[in-house]
């Protein structure tokens, strides 16, 4: 089911780069975010991390429940562009997650995997320098290195 949205995709619009489909229960966007970081760095290839979580059906919701839907995309590459934002490097932490101001975004986050992301959006929206920790695996978080590039 994860790879078939990409699948129709690429072949109704002849796209023939690589796609991956990962799921890591909560830990799913910082999951994303190695793989994609690992990519760019490995490969030297542009990467699309794309996220999105809605409410599952049931009997999964009674075991997940996801109470809204939520998406987040990010475009990574290999070398700063014209258009770069900034650089970003992650790292594994025992350092506390950074939370939202806003108790309603800080109620989406903890809630739904993908906007697990917020506070990384939000420090990026800032345009920047410094560390953002994510929500990631028991015990560990995800240590976001941001560096602005302007």
């Amino acid at each position: 089911m994860h790879n078939a949205a990409a699948g129709y995709w690429g072949i109704a619009t002849q796209a023939t780069p690589a796609s991956n489909a990962l799921c890591a229960y909560d830990a799913s966007f910082g999951a994303g975010l190695v793989e994609a970081l690992t990519q760019v760095t490995v490969e030297r290839t542009a990467v699309l991390l794309i996220a999105y979580d809605a409410g599952y059906p049931e009997p999964l919701y009674r075991h997940r429940p996801i109470p809204d839907a939520f998406g987040v995309a990010l475009a990574l590459a290999p070398a700063v562009s014209a258009a770069s934002q900034a650089r970003l490097s992650a790292t594994l932490t025992e350092a506390p997650a950074n939370d939202m101001a806003d108790g309603a975004l800080d109620s989406l986050r903890r809630s739904i995997p993908a906007a697990r992301s917020l506070p990384l959006l939000a420090h990026l929206a800032r345009r920047g320098s410094g560390r953002v920790v994510l929500e990631y695996l028991a015990g560990k978080r995800l240590a976001v290195d941001v560096s602005a590039c302007r």
